[in-house]
């Protein structure tokens, strides 16, 4: 009747915290789209509305984030859009419900761990209850829940823990003296659907070891079953572990500088320090900004720049090691901290990825404040732990309140970003876009212009700049030598934005719309951006230079100059879509005889060697294209358009 009792007050404890993160987060719905939303969502569209099954495929089959495409995150965006561009709010609306879940399912863990550790009747129920209601109204997550695309963080967590449910099922059923092979060989299955979503679901396996590995031995059948535990578990974290060391050994002095402008070797001495502040700002000793912009974090160079380094990473390996000494003394705060370092293995070890997202702590943080609230329900009197509980619950439900109010106005959003992160190259770009979206270039180029001297080899900024100037209808000869500058002594790959900024100029060039922009300006940009060795290392980015080249001369009426830029960019990376919007774009320009040529020219280059299938989805993906013949029949029907343009021209 007591454990009944306590069942209740759980799930009354969990049913409030529910109903008061969703009313937190519904105030952030109105928010549109923000950063990489915008380079993941439009695929939605990029072929037309995903209204059959031949772009449901190709769709399900495109993603690029990881070797998996993490289909099952695509997957779930077509619940709530199947075109491009669409309304932002049902993608939010499904990211709160699935956090929602997320916090229910913590719960019922928390309790049953608690279970197994032989906790009493109150603390066990406290700890629950607080545990996963900190998570839920944690601030550090607003950004998380609220950034569409993050989706591809909140998925995973689902489905892992669905696995840690379903592997205590199982363990409980072999102690029970019944068969639990179904339920433990199940875990591999789980495990995949995870990795469908995102690549830390293969993580799994090593976050049930981990728990394990703090609680009690089976008093029967133990034997049987670590047997079992092996056969589902240990192949997975062989694989995991492999494939960083591997990453990190043929990284560690030179990948991603061009990309990222630091090595795997200097991003191995930094996380640790990262780690350490995600963790200030899981105990609120940090402020936590919910900005998606943190390039400010600069990389370590040795163990003492910054001096911090190495007491970092030995502060690391000491609480870990407590941990794994203590595991059975102390089990719930060893699972807790196991649990978290285990969560951060693949994002903050060798993956050349962004040095900080506060979005890496959604699943690794799920057991963090449970000892803490396991404590205080044993400790203290129950009517003092819940007093306590209710005043650090509303606090939480205070700052996230101020975060997700934010996310619902943009434009106070993009300002409070840039004012917390001043040393972010990106959020000064963002909240100067912004200004300039609002009819406010004036600020947008005030902004910059007094960041100027602190990012002189920022492209976005220099890019930035002068798309503002020409919003108000004029660029100096200082913006077009800083834009110069910049591209020219830029230390990494300055991405797409180079492009864009290139077709949009010449555009405005075209229609005249900004003094000072002409097609000598456009090209001394182009040409400093070439000569950077960074830049120039990179064919993507090459290609994207003679592309911008092609363009150019077809707005000055030169299609013949247009074609061999547009040769030279096919030739550098000969892909059947670069191909098609150059040739297009001869025809629309009254050349359709020179597209026929383009494409011509086209089958005369080696094509690159075909994805193998060790791309995993790259592969299939080109297999569903090949299936479907899409690029076959998407050639011919432009050759044929091109060819009647071109019978046209000649009467």
């Amino acid at each position: 009747m007591r454990t009944d009792r306590h069942l209740f007050v759980v799930a009354a404890c969990v049913l409030a915290t529910i109903i008061a993160t969703a009313w937190i987060y519904t105030q952030g719905l109105k928010g549109g789209f923000v950063f990489d939303d915008y380079a993941n969502l439009p695929s939605l569209g990029a072929q037309g509305p995903i209204d059959n099954t031949a772009t449901f495929l190709r769709f399900i089959t495109s993603g690029t984030a990881d070797p998996t495409g993490r289909p099952l995150a695509l997957l779930s965006f077509l619940i709530d859009g199947h075109d491009w561009p669409t309304a932002a709010e049902p993608f939010k609306r499904t990211n709160v419900l699935i956090h929602l879940f997320n916090g229910v399912l913590l719960a019922w863990l928390l309790l049953r761990l608690g279970g197994l550790l032989g906790i009493q009747a109150f603390p066990k129920a406290f700890g629950a209850c607080v545990g996963a209601g900190a998570w839920l109204l944690h601030p550090l997550f607003v950004s998380t829940v609220l950034y569409v695309v993050q989706r591809e963080a909140m998925l995973p967590t689902t489905f892992v823990l669905l696995g840690l449910h379903l592997w205590l099922t199982g363990r409980t059923r072999i102690e029970e003296g019944k068969s639990g092979v179904g339920i433990l060989l199940g875990i591999p299955l789980l495990t995949f659907l995870a990795l469908l979503s995102k690549a830390n679901g293969i993580l799994l396996p090593l976050l049930i070891i981990a728990i394990d590995s703090c609680l009690p031995q089976l008093t029967e059948h133990d034997k049987r079953y670590r047997h079992l535990l092996r056969i589902s578990c240990w192949p997975w974290i062989l694989a995991v572990v492999a494939v960083l060391a591997w990453l990190a050994y043929r990284g560690i002095d030179n990948a991603s500088v061009a990309y990222r402008g630091w090595t795997v070797g200097q991003r191995l001495l930094t996380e640790p320090s990262i780690l350490w502040i995600y963790l200030g700002q899981l105990w609120l000793i940090l402020p936590t900004s919910g900005s998606v912009f943190h390039d400010q974090y600069a990389a370590a160079t040795d163990l003492w720049h910054p001096f911090w380094t190495a007491p970092a990473i030995l502060a690391c390996v000491v609480v870990v090691g407590l941990a794994l000494r203590y595991r059975k003394a102390q089990p719930a705060f060893a699972m807790a901290v196991l649990f978290y370092f285990a969560g951060h293995i693949i994002e903050s070890t060798s993956l050349p990825l962004e040095l900080y997202f506060e979005h890496r702590n959604y699943l690794p943080a799920m057991l963090i404040f449970w000892p803490a609230a396991l404590v205080a329900g044993k400790s203290l009197r129950s009517r003092t732990a819940i007093i306590a509980a209710v005043i650090i619950m509303i606090g939480m439900s205070l700052l996230s309140l101020s975060l997700v109010r934010l996310w619902n106005n943009p434009p106070a959003q993009a300002l409070a970003w840039a004012a917390q992160s001043p040393d972010s190259p990106r959020a000064q770009t963002y909240a100067a876009q912004v200004e300039g979206d609002a009819g406010r270039a004036d600020l947008g180029i005030q902004r910059l212009i007094e960041r100027r001297s602190d990012f002189p080899d920022e492209p976005q900024i220099a890019l930035t700049l002068l798309n503002l100037r020409c919003q108000m209808g004029a660029v100096t000869e200082d913006d077009i030598h800083y834009g110069e500058g910049a591209l020219l002594h830029a230390k990494r790959d300055p991405g797409r934005i180079l492009l864009n900024w290139s077709l949009g100029a010449i555009d405005s060039a075209v229609a005249q719309r900004c003094a000072g922009l002409d097609d000598e300006a456009i090209l001394t940009v182009l040409n400093a951006a070439a000569s950077n060795q960074v830049i120039a290392s990179i064919p993507g980015r090459m290609q994207d230079i003679a592309h911008a080249r092609g363009e150019l001369a077809l707005a000055r009426g030169d299609q013949a100059s247009a074609l061999v830029e547009f040769d030279k960019a096919l030739a550098l990376s000969p892909t059947p879509q670069a191909a098609l919007e150059q040739a297009a774009a001869l025809g629309r320009a009254g050349a359709p005889a020179l597209g026929l040529r383009h494409l011509a020219y086209f089958e005369t280059l080696p094509h690159p060697q075909g994805r193998g299938p060790w791309t995993a989805m790259a592969w299939l993906h080109d297999r569903v294209l090949e299936h479907q013949g899409y690029w076959r029949k998407e050639t011919a029907h432009l050759n044929d358009a091109l060819a009647k343009d071109s019978r046209k021209n000649a009467q």
